[in-house]
């Protein structure tokens, strides 16, 4: 298979979904019975069926062996991948030919792409392997350690950075500086995981300015809605002086293009607003956003979850509508939507961070319903996997999910918890 550009990925990702669906027929499983024997959800079936959701190998391989297909579903499944990720090693060459050449032949290559470029065809060649890029690595954040992709997307926006400078009065200066705001929101998500909060800021703020002034609505509006996610530290999920006041006027900010907004931002724009409201302890309000959040997902085409919304579906929403329960003071219903979340990104290779984050309100609701030993034992896990990963962010929330424990500050499982998390 030859590398997939980015208009033909979900297209063949949604070939597999029915080639599945088809084996799955023939075997004689309805979804419902199919679901629990891959350990996932029916709803999870029915999205990778119609290539709305993308599961790990794990999954492929499982139903070769349930559906006896003799291994064609995972050697497809690796295919795909490696076809995708072709578009990714083009999209770092261009960067290292870039980088190579120092700062005279880096301007002066960029002078040469300019000049070849004419129309709309900036697309083709070179050009894809940057736009390809940028979806790219922002897909692979949830995956990949953040000090593992950091250094390559900061590379990739010096990169679009020097060419939107080198375009002057191009036609496609504007194209490049969408690029560019794109890219910057990305790093600006790598370095909210490092821990490094002013810089996540830095680049979100740099995008949102960028995005007004090329008049593209919906690149202003992708970075409000990230960066009202670190104002507000996650509805104050991470840190206690999260500002939501500021995170919910951004919101609102970007919810002014939402005409101009794929459904899978939509979906994250009301999810935001739902988890912000819900902190407030504005059920009403809470309830309403998430509504418009399932109408968004309900929407969604393989398409959509591409880039920054590629970890978009059913999965993601039930973890806020969890997290949003938890945050309204109503934690058994908490436990029941983020159990059913856990189980259904349990094998979610894509979506690594959105599960862990899960796991960690699922640990706080444990607490709040007072089921101790699960709380500290899921919590304890979880932690584990954060650290290995480099991800601060998330721990972080962990950190602010363990005082809700403090009630049990000397229960001997309580204290255990208190030194692994202190090593």
């Amino acid at each position: 298979m030859p590398s997939v550009p980015p208009q033909d990925v979900a297209n063949v990702w949604s070939a597999l979904g029915q080639m599945l669906a088809r084996s799955r027929k023939a075997a004689g499983y309805t979804q419902e019975t199919f679901a629990p024997l891959v350990r996932y959800g029916r709803s999870t079936i029915a999205n990778v069926e119609t290539g709305r959701q993308r599961v790990g190998r794990d999954f492929w391989t499982r139903s070769d062996e349930l559906l006896g297909t003799d291994g064609r579903l995972s050697r497809e499944y690796d295919r795909i991948r490696l076809a995708s990720n072709q578009h990714v090693r083009n999209g770092v060459a261009a960067i290292q030919e870039f980088q190579a050449a120092g700062a005279p032949s880096y301007s002066s290559k960029a002078g040469e792409m300019l000049a070849r470029t004419s129309g709309s065809d900036y697309l083709m060649g070179e050009w894809n392997s940057f736009s390809t890029l940028t979806s790219m690595l922002a897909q692979q954040r949830q995956a990949v350690s953040p000090d593992a992709l950091l250094g390559l997307i900061e590379a990739h926006r010096d990169c679009l950075s020097t060419l939107y400078r080198k375009a002057g009065r191009a036609p496609i200066r504007t194209d490049i500086g969408a690029m560019l705001a794109e890219a910057s929101i990305v790093a600006s998500r790598l370095w909210s995981a490092q821990g490094n909060r002013t810089l996540a800021l830095a680049h979100c703020a740099y995008a949102r300015q960028l995005g007004d002034r090329l008049g593209n609505h919906r690149v202003s509006a992708t970075a409000r809605i990230f960066e009202s996610n670190l104002h507000s530290e996650a509805a104050t999920l991470i840190e206690a002086d999260g500002d939501i006041m500021i995170g919910l006027r951004l919101l609102d900010e970007a919810a002014r293009a939402s005409t101009a907004l794929s459904p899978a931002a939509r979906a994250r724009l009301a999810a935001e607003q739902a988890q912000a409201f819900a902190a407030l302890r504005l059920p009403r309000e809470a309830t309403a956003a998430l509504k418009r959040a399932e109408e968004a997902v309900n929407d969604l085409s393989p398409v959509d979850c591409v880039g920054l919304y590629s970890d978009w579906s059913g999965a993601r929403l039930h973890v806020y509508a969890g997290t949003c329960h938890l945050l309204l003071g109503q934690p058994h219903q908490a436990v029941t939507v983020l159990e059913s979340a856990v189980q259904m990104l349990e094998h979610d290779h894509a979506n690594v961070n959105v599960a862990l984050a899960a796991a960690v309100d699922l640990a706080g609701a444990y607490a709040e319903v007072g089921e101790l030993e699960q709380s500290c034992a899921l919590l304890g896990h979880t932690y584990d996997q954060l650290k290995a990963g480099g991800n601060h962010r998330g721990i972080a929330r962990a950190q602010r999910a363990r005082q809700r424990l403090a009630r049990w500050r000397d229960e001997p499982v309580v204290l255990e918890l208190e030194e692994q998390m202190a090593a």
